[in-house]
């Protein structure tokens, strides 16, 4: 009789197979998912990158378009500012100039840091350079909120500041004709036509709307010219016989009387044939043009006696020649261009009455002019 093999036998077989094939399982599976997290991780990590550059790339387009605006804004404030006119501006206003543009600046240096380069396009393969490729893509999605945000700062500070800046700018320009009126006054003994320069240089440094650098550079020249001047026509009046100081204060004299006609003076031992002794001379030449301008000469003598009344006298009398640059119609009309009878009329409408200096003796022989026309000299002062 032939053996029969157990029944249960192809089981046991049959049920080791499928344990084997169940662990077969539980190793292949890990992997899979482990790929699929990192392919999910990297998928999520591209999006948000994508997000960050485009709000990085629109915050630079509007970055761009407020730095663009300000460049002129920089560009006049620098041309208003040269380092060679420093002196000659008004400094609180250049301080804030400079301040501002400072300010704008140091924005755009931090809008335009280093960015990051973008990602690379390709899509990795294995779980582990998709899982390098999301670190990358999340450091740059970092980077690009970063750079927009420092793009939103920069435009938010050129925003508020850039109208500042245009309007301490227009303020810088605008008190350039004050400031020259400023240099004037401390340079009184200038020359008429140093100190008239200047002014015109001033006007076009302050209206100018091309060029704004050439005219602010050259009204900085024409008040170093203007200080140079007052140097040398000083000199000039330290003749070394100790009378300096008597000359400047008879310039100021004459300035405090002749109603703000720019006056140059020079001094002499004899002018017009006096000086000699106990005689003085005087004379003027004038000009109409600018507001009109003079130059009197004086001989030494006069600041030798001065105070004296009749040397008083005498520069009064030379003073109403000074102001007939700004009282041209009263020469013509009143006086019929009779320049010494308007002198002599308006040195006594002063109440400078002797008549050794004021021109009395000397043109009309003692007779003084009619009371009418000293009256008429009141009007011009």
């Amino acid at each position: 009789m032939t053996a029969r093999r157990p029944r249960w036998i192809p089981w046991v077989v049959v049920g080791i197979i499928v344990a084997l094939c169940a662990g077969a399982a539980a190793f292949l599976v890990p992997p899979a998912l482990e790929y699929r997290a990192a392919e999910q991780r990297y998928e999520r990590a591209l999006a948000e990158h994508g997000r960050a550059s485009e709000d990085r790339d629109a915050a630079r387009s509007r970055w761009d378009a407020a730095h663009s605006d300000v460049a002129g804004t920089l560009e006049l404030a620098d041309a208003a500012t040269p380092e060679a006119a420093l002196p000659y501006l008004d400094e609180a206003r250049v301080g804030d100039v400079r301040e501002l543009a400072e300010l704008i600046r140091g924005a755009a240096d931090d809008a335009t840091a280093p960015e990051t380069p973008d990602a690379d396009a390709s899509k990795p393969e294995t779980t582990d350079e998709l899982d390098a490729a999301a670190d990358e893509l999340e450091a740059q999605a970092d980077a690009a909120s970063a750079a927009a945000e420092r793009y939103d700062d920069a435009t938010k500070i050129v925003a508020e500041r850039a109208p500042e800046l245009a309007a301490a700018v227009d303020a810088l320009r605008a008190s350039i004709p004050d400031r020259a009126e400023q240099l004037e006054e401390a340079n009184v003994s200038a020359t008429a036509q140093s100190r008239i320069r200047l002014h015109y240089a001033a006007d076009a440094a302050a209206t100018g709307e091309e060029s704004v650098e050439y005219y602010v550079t050259a009204y900085a020249e024409a008040a170093a010219a203007v200080e140079q001047s007052q140097r040398d026509e000083l000199a000039e009046k330290d003749q070394g016989d100790g009378l300096i100081d008597v000359r400047l204060e008879i310039e100021e004299f004459v300035r405090s009387i002749t109603g703000g006609v720019r006056v140059d003076f020079d001094w002499a031992p004899v002018v017009n044939g006096l000086g000699e002794g106990d005689s003085a001379g005087g004379r003027v030449t004038w000009q109409y043009l600018d507001g009109g301008s003079a130059t009197m000469e004086l001989s030494n003598s006069v600041a030798a006696h001065w105070p004296d009344p009749r040397y008083e006298s005498l520069v009064a009398h030379e003073s109403g020649h000074v102001i007939t640059a700004k009282c041209q119609d009263m020469l013509t009309d009143a006086f019929d261009g009779d320049a010494e009878l308007m002198a002599t009329a308006w040195a006594i409408g002063m109440g400078y009455d002797d008549p050794w200096g004021n021109g009395v003796n000397f043109y009309y022989n003692g007779v003084a002019p009619a009371q009418d026309l000293v009256d008429e000299t009141t009007s011009c002062r």
